[in-house]
C-alpha cells in the first residue's frame, strides 16, 4: 500500500524538477504579448507644447523616427558659452542621429553615430564646425547640455558617445509599475518607435495619459495565433 504513495511523490519531485519545465516557464515569462506604437510626428507636437517652453536655450527640437535610426535635429542658444562669446556665435543648429544598443531594466542605450553642429548664421568659413570636427569637447558640451534638460528621462552612460533613454519615467506617469512592464526590444522605422514588451497588466493608461494620436497598442500574442491560424486555413 505504501508503494503507490511512494511513486506518487517521486513523480511529483521529478515534476518538479524538469528542467525542461524551468526552461518552458522561462521562455514564458520572456515571450513578448505586447507591442506598442509610437507615432513621433504627433510626438513632435507634445514635444513643442511641453519641452520647448520650459527651456530657454533649446529654441527648437524634432525628434524623427527612419529605418533603425532615431534623430534629433534642432537649434540652441550658446551666446552664454566662453568660446561662443570670443566668436561672436549666437545660435547652432544641431543633428544627431542614433541607434539603439540594447534594452535593460526598460532603460534603452542609444549610441551616437553621427553627429553634426553648424552656425545658424551662414559664414563662408564656418568655425563652428571647424572646431567642433577638431575638438570632440564643443560637441559633448551640447550633447550634456541637452541631456540635462531632462533629467528623469535621458543620461549619459560612461561611454561619451551613448545616450540613455528611461522608459520607466513614462510607465511610472501613467501609473503602471515598473515590475509589471519588461520592454524586450525597440524598433524604428519611418515616423514611428516601436516597444516590444511583456506586461502583466493592461496598458490602457498609456492611452490615456499620451493620446491615441501618438500611443497605439497591439495584442501580440493574438496577432501571432491568427496568423497561424490563417495559415492553418490555406493548408
Amino acid at each position: 500500500m505504501l508503494f503507490p504513495d511512494f511513486q506518487k511523490n517521486i513523480f511529483d519531485i521529478i515534476k518538479v524538477l524538469n528542467p525542461f519545465q524551468v526552461l518552458i516557464s522561462a521562455v514564458e515569462e520572456n515571450k513578448e504579448n505586447f507591442r506598442i506604437d509610437v507615432d513621433m510626428r504627433y510626438l513632435n507636437e507634445l514635444i513643442h507644447l511641453e519641452v520647448l517652453e520650459e527651456s530657454e536655450n533649446l529654441l527648437d527640437l524634432d525628434v524623427i523616427a527612419r529605418e533603425g535610426k532615431l534623430i534629433t535635429k534642432g537649434e540652441y542658444h550658446v551666446g552664454d558659452y566662453t568660446l561662443a562669446k570670443f566668436f561672436k556665435v549666437h545660435e547652432v543648429l544641431f543633428h544627431v542621429e542614433l541607434s539603439p544598443v540594447w534594452v535593460k531594466s526598460n532603460h534603452v542605450r542609444f549610441r551616437v553615430t553621427n553627429y553634426k553642429i553648424w552656425n545658424k548664421e551662414r559664414k563662408k568659413f564656418d568655425l563652428v564646425k571647424i572646431v567642433s570636427r577638431i575638438f570632440p569637447y564643443h560637441k559633448n558640451y551640447l550633447l550634456k547640455e541637452l541631456v540635462s534638460l531632462y533629467p528623469h528621462i535621458l543620461s549619459l552612460t560612461k561611454l561619451q558617445n551613448e545616450v540613455r533613454l528611461n522608459l520607466n519615467y513614462y510607465f511610472q506617469k501613467a501609473g503602471i509599475l515598473n515590475n509589471n512592464v519588461k520592454v524586450h526590444r525597440i524598433d524604428l522605422e519611418p515616423n514611428k518607435l516601436i516597444l516590444y514588451l511583456r506586461s502583466s497588466v493592461m496598458l490602457r493608461p498609456l492611452v490615456d495619459f499620451f493620446g491615441s494620436s501618438i500611443i497605439s497598442i497591439y495584442d501580440v500574442v493574438s496577432q501571432s495565433e491568427n496568423l497561424l491560424n490563417q495559415t492553418r486555413k490555406k493548408r
